[in-house]
């Protein structure tokens, strides 16, 4: 009552403005602090541990499996009896001057439910079940995390590297500046374009890093240290080795194969009769108008049961079972192609995997040979030489990229690779 009367006096456009104004601050603090975030760098382990205390994904994933479990306890705490307080006063107008504390009434009773067999058990089923999806799903989202990751770190690198490659092209174009003005105000601005087209992909880089590390108060620096070393190109997995490929993809698919079947089970019950129990007794303590107290007493106790069943006359259920049927039909076709979907993608990446890193491997051996070529002495070479110098080093870390993409593949349904979260 105190609460509602205080909710009642307070006016919502107020609280609104008040907190429009505790915003408006919070905004000008944070725009201060964002123009000049300080740096922190991170190799790995750390970014790891940063990553499975911040992103939000995997936050979402252990809540979900904490509210799974907590929905697990309480299927048997609701078998434990209520226990309810009631006081009140009852009072004319003309008389409120007179309330004595014998007009205060008491109530504590208490009830006790038996739910039928049936509904139990199928609630504790349904409750597992959905506890086993939460950690399948958590087990998922922190490889699909880990290896968003992963790639951040090659991007990073990627992009040092083309900051160190511009910056030799920079210099050689103030060198040519000094002797030929045009030819080198060409490609200087040639390089300018390529060093603002990198300061907007750093710029990406950046807020990429804050979403997948849920953190945003720093400007983040990767270093490529004590990375794991993905080899499947050398080292191919094995794909019928069923105890090491995709068990948690397998698992999830099973866990949607049951919650069909717990499905179909479910609306079948509703054919079987329910018994329910039930007990009431007298209230635990009480106390009436006058001043008059009753205490429990073991002889008012009454045991009920309740039995149901419902008879199909309408054949509601027969519908409900043959729709839910049709709709699982499809649901599983789904999940079917799915699977043969991922084991299509894996069996193409092996086939292709070889091809990119043979010719990773070529270039490779061509570009230091760019070194030992003569430096062209005119406006011509020089850019036919820069620009096929640069088209190598793009095919270059093109292949890196596809490589790294088919290597994160296989990671992904790698168990060995992962440890177990649950």
């Amino acid at each position: 009552m105190v609460v509602a009367c205080a909710c009642g006096c307070l006016s919502p456009k107020k609280k609104v403005a008040q907190s429009m104004r505790d915003l408006q601050f919070q905004w000008q603090t944070n725009v201060i602090h964002q123009i000049a975030l300080p740096e922190r760098r991170l190799n790995w382990p750390e970014a790891l541990v940063e990553l499975e205390g911040g992103n939000l994904k995997l936050r979402r994933g252990r809540a979900d499996i904490t509210n799974a479990q907590a929905n697990v306890k309480q299927v048997f705490k609701d078998l434990l009896p209520t226990l309810n307080l009631r006081s009140g006063v009852s009072k004319s107008i003309e008389t409120l001057g007179t309330t004595s504390f014998d007009d205060v009434t008491f109530n504590v009773d208490s009830f006790f439910n038996i739910p039928g067999f049936v509904s139990l058990s199928t609630r504790l089923f349904a409750a597992k079940l959905v506890l086993l999806r939460a950690e399948a799903y958590y087990e998922v989202s922190v490889r699909e995390q880990t290896i968003e990751l992963y790639k951040l770190f090659l991007s990073f690198e990627e992009a040092d590297v083309t900051q160190a490659q511009l910056a030799r092209q920079q210099a050689l174009a103030e060198s040519m500046a000094r002797l030929d003005s045009l030819a080198g105000q060409i490609l200087l601005r040639d390089v300018t374009n390529r060093l603002v087209a990198l300061d907007r992909d750093r710029t990406s880089l950046q807020d990429k890093a804050g979403d997948i590390l849920g953190n945003r108060d720093f400007q983040w620096s990767f270093v490529p240290d004590q990375m794991p070393e993905l080899r499947y190109d050398q080292a191919p997995l094995e794909l019928m080795d069923t105890n090491r490929v995709a068990l948690v993809q397998m698992k999830l698919a099973a866990i949607e194969f049951v919650a069909a079947w717990a499905r179909i089970k479910g609306i079948q019950l509703q054919y079987w009769p329910e018994l329910t129990l039930f007990i009431t007794g007298p209230p635990v303590y009480q106390r009436t108008v006058g001043g008059t107290e009753i205490f429990w007493d073991a002889g008012k106790i009454r045991a009920n049961a309740n039995f149901f069943w419902r008879i199909d006359t309408r054949g509601q259920i027969a519908n409900q079972l043959k729709q839910t049927r049709r709709d699982q039909e499809l649901q599983l076709a789904r999940l079917r192609l799915d699977a043969l979907a991922l084991i299509d993608k894996i069996l193409a990446a092996q086939k292709l995997m070889g091809t990119l890193r043979e010719q990773a491997d070529q270039l490779h051996q061509l570009l230091p040979l760019l070194s030992q070529v003569p430096p062209a002495t005119d406006y011509t070479g020089i850019v036919k030489a820069t620009e096929a110098a640069q088209t190598l080093r793009d095919q270059e870390r093109k292949l890196r990229r596809e490589l790294a993409e088919l290597n994160t593949l296989f990671w992904f349904v790698d168990e060995t690779k992962w440890p177990r979260h649950n």
